[in-house]
This record gives C-alpha cells, structure tokens and sequence, in this order.
C-alpha cells in the first residue's frame, strides 16, 4: 500500500513539472489569472489540477501562406508568400491575453490578407508580374504599421503568382508581338546603316573620280604619267610609220 502511494505521488509530482525549451518563454496560469512573470528555459513546477503552462516561442518563425487578391481590372490571382517574423520577449504577455491563440494566426496573417488585397487592387494584371518587388515592399510596410510593433515581420518575400489562363495567354501573345516589332526594328535599323555607309561609299568614290578628273583637266603632262603608271614595261612589236605602213619591230 505505502509503495503505490509513493508511486501516485511521484506521478502526481511529475505531471506537475513542465520544461520550457530554448527559445521560448512560459507563461501560467492559475484558476484564470495569468501569472505576470514569463518563465525562463528550464524547469516550471505547477499543481495540473489548477495551473497550466503556455510556451511561446520567441526564435525567427516562417510560415508560407497564400492569397486571392483581385487586380485593378477585376482580375483574381493566387499570391503565394512566406512570412518571417518573431515575437519580442517585451510583447509575450501582451500577446497572450490579447490575441487568443498563436499570434500569427490572429494578429499576422489577417494583416497580411488585408495588406495584399489593399496594394493589389492599385495594379493591372498583366503588370503585377513586373512589380512583385514594389507590391511585396508595399505590403511589407503596411503590416509593420499596423502590427505596432506587436510581432517583428522580417519579410514576406513573394514566391509564386498564379495569373489566369486567358490572361498568360494574353500576356504571352502580347510577348510575342513586342519581340517580333523589335525584331523589325532591328533589322530596319540595319538596312539605313547599310544604305548610308554605301551612299557614303559612293559619294567618297565619285568625289574621288571628280578630283582626279580635275587634276587631269589642269595638267596635261600628268595624262603622259598616267600612262606610264599603267606601261606594264614592254615595248610593242610593231609601230606605225608616218605614211601608214606597220614595221615589225625587232
């Protein structure tokens, strides 16, 4: 009989210990009251029959999330995102007795939604995709304003975004199009370069001619050396005489 009693009390002495992980802080309760001073890591003794022991974790946390925004043109599209945020040890039990629950889910995440709808709904569809960067900054900032300082959000980086289909395909042929008009200007480009360096080419080669002609004009002795210039260095072999008749040369 003494030897189940000592084992009852050690059951009953061991259900009332709780341990508090690193990285976290507890927080009792008893018969309703929330005791005020936040339990370090460690062991935390309580009655079971009375008390009960919250833990909070205080580390960086990531949750990924979704949401279904509509555009500024009405159009509904999927942003998939992932928080990173911590909850400051300072704001532990203002967080419990305010916000039943985790605090992501009843403080965090409602902001978040609200934030996205808020921001998306000032951009067009076919650019959201453009400004995801603008759209996460604008979102960011408007959960830190409105958490007060309650939970410290880190970032909520934007993984994916889901458009619909009729508006990829919209984007895709709008794609298309602008590469084939850069294409034609490319080329078009091309062709006037190629026209100015020939009439370039020409207008060189005649003023060359024009030049030339000119120097001729003005000196007949360079006509003779221009002859020479061309002479390939062999002597005819036959020559005309004065009355007409050809001589063979020897």
């Amino acid at each position: 009989m003494r030897s189940e009693l000592l084992v009852l009390a050690a059951v009953v002495l061991l259900s009332g210990c709780a341990v508090v992980e690193p990285g976290a802080r507890g927080i009792k309760k008893s018969l309703g009251r929330v005791d005020v001073h936040l339990y370090q890591p460690g062991m935390v003794a309580y009655n079971p029959l009375t008390d009960a022991v919250t833990h909070m974790n205080i580390q960086q946390q990531t949750v990924e999330g979704e949401c279904r925004p509509l555009t500024a043109d009405q159009q509904q599209i999927v942003i998939k995102y992932r928080v990173q945020f911590r909850c400051p040890e300072a704001q532990l039990m203002n967080l419990y007795q305010n916000y039943s629950g985790d605090p992501y889910t009843s403080l965090v995440d409602p902001q978040i939604q609200e934030a996205f709808r808020q921001v998306v709904a000032n951009h067009k569809a076919d650019i959201v995709t453009k400004e995801l960067t603008v759209i996460k900054n604008q979102v960011l900032a408007s959960v830190r304003d409105n958490v007060k300082g309650l939970v410290d959000v880190v970032d909520i980086p934007i993984t994916h975004i889901d458009l619909p289909q009729v508006l990829q395909d919209a984007i895709s042929q709008k794609q298309v199009m602008e590469q084939q008009s850069l294409q034609k200007q490319y080329e078009l480009d091309k062709a006037n370069k190629e026209a100015q360096i020939t009439v370039a080419n020409a207008t060189a080669q005649a003023k060359a001619i024009q030049m030339q002609s000119d120097a001729l004009q003005k000196s007949p002795s360079l006509i003779e050396y221009e002859k020479v210039k061309k002479w390939n260095g062999v002597l005819p072999q036959t020559v005309l005489g004065a009355t007409g008749t050809l001589f063979q040369m020897k």
